[in-house]
């Protein structure tokens, strides 16, 4: 059985996000690297801003699909309940 598609959105972004903490764990690491020189290291840090930006933006996504995806077992389970409901009553109308 495959996932839905908004669980495939969120699998993904979960690996980007995930890709992209590494990215700025090593980002950080090579930043505090003397040798590194001066140009480098504003290049870095412009390329670390924009990295952090994005991972921002990831991130309310991700929060976002995971309350569509909570919204959407609300609405499966509100139905497993009328449809137990509903056989609730026709047994005990029906006495079967």
């Amino acid at each position: 059985m495959q996932p839905c598609p908004l669980q495939k959105q969120i699998q993904t972004t979960s690996d980007t996000i995930a890709s992209l903490r590494e990215r700025v764990r090593r980002m950080e690491r090579n930043l505090n690297d003397p040798s590194l020189p001066e140009d480098r290291k504003r290049e870095m840090w412009l390329e670390l801003k924009e990295i952090g930006k994005l991972l921002e933006t990831n991130e309310q996504q991700l929060k976002q699909m995971h309350k569509e995806n909570s919204k959407s077992f609300a609405v499966a389970a509100c139905l497993f309940f009328i449809c137990f409901l509903v056989y609730g009553l026709y047994v005990l109308v029906n006495g079967v």
